[in-house]
């Protein structure tokens, strides 16, 4: 069975992946474009908006049809998807470190089952989704490249892809120390 130590390093693990999971969702630096000198300018695309120092209007809904970004065929149903799945995500994260501290006060009563709700990852069908706009979508210019909320998603996945590994490991080698009756 997990030690208590083992839920206290993978909740607090949990709790900073989960932060960069909302810093994520909400910072728009998912993707950036620079434009070359003299004039230079920096477009930054979010989940939720675009923001360009070339506008007078910093920041704007993205994507939006009123600009013309939803042209493409299925950029943006794509793109509302990849939303939608990180804000799922964020509240199933939620869950997930409310669930954490419940285990780490019941004094053992949960243990045993804990590791079963570290398996929700919906963060990696968010980032194959951009993942796959940024590579196919005629929107993103030639100079587009990943940013920041884009890494800091990407390494909370991996590292609570590895939690959930670790906890279904150490809960399927749980021998109770009792015979079952029947």
């Amino acid at each position: 069975m997990p030690t208590l130590y083992t839920y206290i390093t993978t909740s607090l693990t949990f709790t900073v992946t989960y932060s960069c999971s909302l810093i994520s969702l909400f910072m728009p630096e998912w993707l950036r474009f620079e434009s070359p000198r003299p004039y230079k300018t920096i477009t930054n695309y979010g989940l939720f908006q675009k923001c360009s120092t070339l506008n007078d209007v910093k920041c704007r809904d993205f994507p939006s049809i009123d600009y013309g970004d939803c042209e493409e065929e299925r950029f943006c149903e794509e793109w509302n998807t990849a939303r939608n799945a990180m804000i799922f995500a964020a509240v199933i994260g939620g869950l997930t470190l409310i669930y954490c501290i419940i285990v780490l006060l019941s004094g053992g009563s949960h243990h045993k089952h804990a590791w079963k709700v570290f398996v929700a990852l919906l963060q990696i069908s968010s980032i194959a989704l951009i993942t796959h706009l940024y590579f196919t979508s005629n929107q993103f210019l030639y100079g587009v490249r990943f940013d920041n909320s884009y890494f800091l998603s990407t390494g909370s996945s991996v590292v609570n892809f590895i939690l959930s590994l670790i906890l279904f490991f150490f809960g399927r080698s749980f021998r109770p120390s009792y015979e079952p009756i029947g």
